[in-house]
């Protein structure tokens, strides 16, 4: 590395292209170091944060350049990155940021892993309880006013986490962060994606509900597991196998090591890798508390300990006595944003085209399709898993012993194959899809629990729904507009020659289109993540809305391998599909002729409805009607803010109804 040149005389203002040295580039900003005068004259160096053009050109890129000054700026602690200055120059903004000598956590683990170490339990819990301490501070930075901010930093990962050859820990990057006191920008979190490394972001995140700062602790939680494990928490074959495992927070590798850990430290940190926020800890200061007693050592000790490490892994990376500010990223381990990134888009025609051939099992053939057109057949039912395909000119196999293919095929329920596939070839129950048949069908299984295949037909429309311990995990459609690359496409998040190619290139990932999508880098993973989710929660809402057809559920038949599972709240879905009836008037006729009439409940209450436990309307509505009265009664009786909302008692009696736990009177 050149060595610096004299300082400027003292006084002296550095704008961001006088730098001495260019250090790296990050996702969202270039880095540099330079030198600025101290207040007493004496020499110091900082880094300059500057956004790359490309990113600056991006909607709202500015006003989270700036908010991140804002917020860095407001807070002043020993364990966060301090935020020196900010200005601009030649029209780009640019921050001054406080230099840490040494390495982040990431680099520092990488060399644990490498030395075949783990840290010990007492300095993994000072570093934790350092970050704590920085999150303390972050969540209750007060606007002049005296208002929190309410500042959720949604970053906290080991690239974030710096060390110093002091032995000092900082928790840097307010890029992402959220705030909710916004008087320059209040709409900036509208349409705002989550973002972060994909196994340090919280449940909430991913599925894309409100986060706060609860949020943050699940990160530092994550953190502190990963360092008593020496390995990391979530893990799986792809990044969606990644945001599935931490969205259901399967911690179980943690939970089977915490029984070996001194006693109480597994359950402090489990405290805060809970997947409901409200049963986490409450706060950065109460988990810091909580960590206190498993620290071995007086924090000057601790951090002459991690002081001496860091040096350690500065000196076996060549970084010498200086060390390596772990703001600025280097290529091996820069987390890849792929969501529009600036590297030319792979097309269409960088791809070779595979041709498939069919001959079907019925007589005749089909082709020469692309893989695009097989997958739709295939999914369709057009082209059956007895049917035989060949590839570029190859052996002709049945498309149920190919992969890639196989697995979008339906179910072997509605195929010729359910006959030699163990399980259940006849229906444990029939359903008439005619008025609101698919409520009483779904709220049903729902109520007892069961797990298997719900098949729905209508004409030429099929659906399948698989439950598990009465929560829907996954929804199939043979309808080609239902499909996940036409969906992406119809909503504007795929162009249709991004589709095209990535469709070409799906055998690679084993027939997965959301894969292949990522590793693309067409659609950020988490982006991705939640319209899957939505797609298949249309898919089944969608089946409320049916008039006609049938429905037969079989026990016990499991969800496809290639099944995304939803981990919805069944009775939301229920309550959320009778209402989408009631908007598009399906409930109107039944409902305009008993306005006065009288409800009651059914003297024979099926059995499931006694034992079950009914949402909470609906429990309220059979509450109500331990005497007979009318509808308009039942509304001022049952659910006291049903004036906010007129339509609460009327699907909570929908749902009764369904489920012949009552009645009308003159029925």
């Amino acid at each position: 590395m050149p060595s610096l040149p004299p300082p400027p005389p003292p006084g002296t203002r550095l704008g961001p292209y006088e730098i001495l040295e260019r250090i790296g580039v990050g996702g969202m900003a270039e880095v540099f170091r330079a030198r600025e005068p101290r207040d007493v004259g004496e020499p110091r160096l900082v880094v300059l944060k500057r956004m790359l053009p490309a990113i600056a050109a991006r909607p709202r890129a500015e006003e989270t350049f700036a908010e991140e000054a804002r917020l860095g700026a407001g807070i002043s602690h020993r364990n966060v990155v301090q935020v020196l200055d900010q200005g601009r120059e030649d029209g780009q903004p640019y921050l001054v940021l406080e230099y840490i000598r040494g390495v982040d956590l990431w680099r520092l683990n990488r060399w644990l892993t490498r030395e075949g170490r783990v840290l010990e339990a007492g300095l993994s819990m000072f570093i934790v309880r350092e970050l704590l301490a920085g999150l303390d501070a972050v969540h209750s930075a007060r606007h002049p006013s005296g208002e929190n901010l309410g500042i959720v930093h949604r970053d906290v990962s080991p690239s974030n986490l710096l060390l110093s050859i002091h032995g000092d820990v900082k928790l840097g990057d307010f890029g992402i962060a959220r705030a909710q006191l916004r008087q320059n920008n209040p709409q900036a979190e509208t349409g705002e994606r989550a973002k972060g490394k994909l196994g340090y972001l919280a449940p909430e995140q991913i599925t894309g509900s409100p986060t706060d700062a609860r949020s943050d602790l699940f990160s530092a939680a994550v953190v502190a597991a990963e360092l008593l494990m020496g390995k990391p928490l979530f893990v799986g074959g792809s990044e969606l196998a990644i945001l599935l495992a931490v969205r259901d927070a399967r911690v179980e590798p943690f939970v089977t090591l915490a029984a070996t850990l001194p006693g109480g430290l597994g359950a402090a940190v489990l405290a805060g890798l809970s997947r409901e926020p409200a049963r986490r800890v409450s706060d950065a200061a109460s988990f810091r508390a909580s960590l206190e007693r498993y620290q071995d050592a007086p924090d000057a000790v601790m951090r002459e300990q991690l002081g001496e490490l860091v040096r350690r892994v500065c000196a076996a990376d060549g970084v010498g006595d200086e060390g390596r500010n772990s703001l600025t990223p280097t290529a091996e381990h820069t987390p890849v944003e792929t969501y529009g990134s600036d590297r030319p888009t792979p097309v269409t025609s960088d791809v070779p085209v595979l041709e498939f051939s069919v001959q079907l099992e019925v007589g005749g053939a089909r082709g020469p399709w692309n893989f695009a057109q097989l997958v739709e057949a295939v999914a369709t039912g057009r082209v059956g898993p007895n049917d035989r395909v060949s590839r570029a000119g190859g052996a002709f196999l049945r498309v149920q012993d190919i992969p890639e293919i196989g697995r979008h095929l339906p179910s072997p329920a509605l195929t010729p194959a359910t006959r030699e596939a163990p399980g259940p070839t006849e229906p444990t129950a029939r359903y008439t899809l005619e008025d609101a048949g698919f409520v009483q069908a779904l709220a049903s299984l729902v109520l007892v629990g069961e797990t298997g295949l719900l098949l729905c037909e209508q004409g030429g429309a099929r659906k399948e729904v698989y439950l598990a311990d009465g929560v829907p995990e996954f929804v199939s459609s043979n309808l080609a507009g239902e499909l996940l690359g036409e969906f992406l496409v119809g909503r504007g998040l795929l162009t249709r020659g991004e589709l095209d190619m990535a469709l070409a290139v799906m055998p690679r990932f084993e027939g997965r289109l959301g894969d292949t999508l990522v590793a693309l880098g067409l659609v950020d993973p988490v982006h991705l993540f939640q319209h899957i989710a939505g797609q298949v929660r249309e898919k089944l809402i969608d089946l409320f809305l049916w008039s006609s057809g049938e429905a037969a559920f079989y026990r016990g038949v499991p969800p496809p391998s290639s099944g995304f599972p939803l981990g919805l709240d069944p009775w939301q879905i229920v309550d959320e599909g009778i209402g989408r009836r009631l908007s598009q008037g399906l409930e109107e006729e039944r409902f305009r002729s008993r306005l006065l009439s009288t409800l009651e409940r059914n003297p024979h209450v099926p059995s499931a409805v006694a034992r079950g436990r009914l949402p909470d309307d609906a429990a309220a509505v059979f509450a109500a009607l331990a005497r007979p009265c009318s509808f308009p009664e039942l509304s001022d009786l049952a659910i006291d803010s049903a004036q906010n909302d007129p339509t609460r008692v009327t699907r909570a009696v929908l749902l009764l109804l369904a489920l012949e736990a009552v009645r009308w009177v003159d029925d």
